[in-house]
């Protein structure tokens, strides 16, 4: 049906090789998540469907904890978080650096495949895919830098073998080369070829910084800019062996 897939890093402050340098080594503590699904969702579904579902879904998040307060450089963050008291939470919270990526496609669904020769009009010349990824990123600089995307496409294929008709060739009997011209007149009527896509494109972001006022470490919002986009693209193919 699918297959589930997970792994974890992690190091911690001084981490490094022995031809490293102390001052070569991590300054931070490092924990990373990687989880990924891949599964067969039409596998749910009656076979007389003939439907085809490939599913992935992912989620990776890394979050880096700094050996030193990031506003203070000269004070440990352990130290500064013991001592913090009721502001505990929001220390902790603008001194990570936390990055997560979230994932979810389907690829190149379709339905009706049965094994019979597809028709002009059959479903299986159908394929439809969607795509969602998200990006959201905060650290001592940002206070969130966040990406959607959406994709989605629907497209359409239909092969044929070229089948040319030779409406003189068995009418004239006559073997002569001078009526080869007429006899072996011929014309394809269905094109062998055709193909439309459709993809739209929709990506969402936001970006706000983060400022901070050194002198009472009061954190403050500064205006958020913007990013976004929509696209529909189409794509057209035929071929067509005319005679």
């Amino acid at each position: 049906l699918g297959s589930l897939s997970v792994s974890a890093n992690t190091y911690t402050q001084g981490f490094g090789t022995i031809e490293q340098r102390a001052n070569e080594r991590a300054r931070n503590n490092l924990l990373q998540f990687d989880a990924a699904l891949t599964i067969d969702a039409a596998k749910l579904l009656p076979k007389k469907l003939g439907a085809s579902i490939p599913v992935y879904a992912s989620i990776n998040k890394n979050i880096l904890t700094p050996q030193y307060d990031p506003y203070d450089l000269d004070v440990k963050y352990q130290y500064k978080l013991d001592n913090a008291g009721d502001k505990r939470d929001s220390i902790k919270k603008v001194a990570l650096d936390q990055t997560t990526i979230t994932t979810l496609n389907f690829t190149n669904m379709r339905f009706g495949q049965t094994g019979k020769k597809a028709k002009l009009w059959s479903i299986s010349n159908f394929d439809f895919s969607y795509s969602y990824t998200k990006f959201e990123q905060i650290n001592p600089l940002i206070l969130l830098n966040s990406v959607v995307k959406h994709r989605a496409g629907l497209g359409y294929t239909y092969n044929a073998n070229s089948k040319f008709l030779e409406p003189f060739k068995k009418r004239i009997k006559n073997k002569s080369p001078w009526l080869a011209p007429i006899r072996d007149i011929n014309f394809n009527p269905l094109p062998s070829l055709l193909s439309f896509r459709a993809d739209v494109n929709r990506q969402f972001g936001k970006y706000t910084p983060r400022i901070v006022n050194s002198f009472d470490n009061k954190v403050e919002k500064v205006d958020t800019s913007y990013d976004k986009y929509f696209t529909f693209d189409r794509y057209y193919n035929m071929r067509w062996d005319l005679t």
